[in-house]
């Protein structure tokens, strides 16, 4: 049976958390809706995501938050959040109750793929989102709103961010990538008259040619549509075949651009 994940942005619409350089309740939405497209499209991953919309204050936005995920069937519950300091604070963190394995995979992830520090996993028992919850939880720190550095880093690789965040918990839960196959389309080979001399009209305007080699030296003349043409033998060149006129020029097989009479 496939295991389960709930991912969420750990802020709400009325309650934006964090502003600096960055909004950290609009790039955590981001965050999210990146991360769960990449579980669900590109591993076979299954869960659900989250972003509260209602709450007018911190704890009951937390509140609504934490009854969602408990209220899914999951095997893991991630949050997502932005950091907040001084300008010259810079980094990742993940913290966590009782995952702290999981959160140093994470947070190492994050840093690695923005090119910051990795400030590493830290024991926060007594956040409400990761003490309410029922199952293993995380909650990320993606970077620091308040750092230009951080910021650009952000920016630039948002992708990577969002990719390698989506790896470690597929990882935890033993998703694996979809097998995308990409099928070329078929061309029919063409094909030709091989035998029966006599009378043939042309279908397709095409060129008639002084010799079996069909090249700009050769050609002789444009066949319109229609015209009627006596063919005194067909003649095989390579893997086509062409049809000699009683004057001596030759032209296409090809029954799309010639038929018999």
């Amino acid at each position: 049976m496939t295991k389960q994940f709930v991912i969420s942005s750990g802020h709400g619409d009325k309650v934006s958390g964090a502003i600096g350089i960055l909004n950290e309740h609009n790039e955590a939405k981001k965050v999210v809706n990146r991360v769960y497209s990449i579980l669900v499209d590109e591993y076979n991953g299954k869960g659900y995501k989250y972003h509260e919309t209602t709450a007018t204050n911190q704890n009951q936005n937390l509140a609504n938050i934490v009854s969602f995920h408990n209220g899914k069937t999951r095997d893991l519950d991630i949050s997502v959040h932005f950091n907040s300091a001084s300008a010259s604070a810079t980094g990742t963190e993940c913290l966590y109750y009782d995952a702290k394995s999981l959160s140093a995979k994470m947070s190492k992830a994050m840093a690695n793929a923005l090119g910051i520090v990795d400030r590493g996993a830290k024991e926060r028992k007594e956040l409400y989102f990761l003490r309410n919850t029922s199952k293993p939880a995380i909650l990320l720190e993606v970077c620091f709103v308040t750092s230009k550095k951080d910021a650009a880093a952000y920016h630039e690789n948002f992708e990577d961010l969002c990719q390698a965040i989506a790896k470690v918990i597929a990882n935890e839960l033993g998703y694996k990538k979809k097998v995308t196959t990409v099928s070329k389309p078929s061309v029919e080979a063409p094909s030709y008259y091989k035998s029966g001399t006599g009378l043939y009209r042309i279908k397709k305007n095409c060129y008639a040619y002084r010799s079996v080699i069909f090249d700009k030296e050769n050609r002789v003349e444009l066949c319109q549509k229609g015209t009627k043409y006596t063919i005194v033998a067909i003649v095989k060149y390579g893997s086509t075949y062409r049809l000699k006129t009683k004057w001596g020029m030759y032209i296409t097989a090809n029954k799309e651009y010639v038929e018999k009479v």
